[in-house]
């Protein structure tokens, strides 16, 4: 069954764990690609805080399995339709976090959004 949901990305990453599927193509994303993807983020930081921007549809394959961190359980998605941008973007927020201040929360969070609980668990 298809349920399309509109997300945020923090929303998107909390309780599921992607996994790119074999068939999928390596990361081929070249730098025009990645310089629009960018600029708009860039357009969307400079209209504040309750701007969305839509990054087009990403379609994943809900799987059965699961996988156990710690005491919680998180759902695997095999990523069927964007996989380069959703890998863009995680490079891009571990980048942001790398960048960021130990002390800062913000810094946490991002830590926390990207690596699952046990510390080794990825997004990707």
């Amino acid at each position: 069954m298809i349920e399309p949901r509109y997300n945020v990305l923090q929303t998107l990453f909390a309780d599921r764990v992607f996994r790119i599927p074999h068939y999928q193509r390596f990361y081929s994303w070249h730098r025009r690609q990645r310089e629009d993807l960018f600029e708009d983020l860039m357009k969307l930081a400079a209209g504040g805080a309750d701007q969305h921007h839509f990054m087009a549809t990403i379609v994943c394959h809900r799987t059965k399995e699961t996988r156990d961190v710690g005491a919680a359980q998180y759902r695997v998605y095999d990523v069927v339709d964007g996989q380069q941008r959703l890998t863009t973007l995680i490079l891009l927020l571990k980048c942001i976090e790398l960048t960021l201040p130990n002390t800062s929360e913000d810094r946490h969070d991002l830590s926390r959004m990207l690596v699952k609980r046990d510390g080794q668990l990825m997004l990707l």
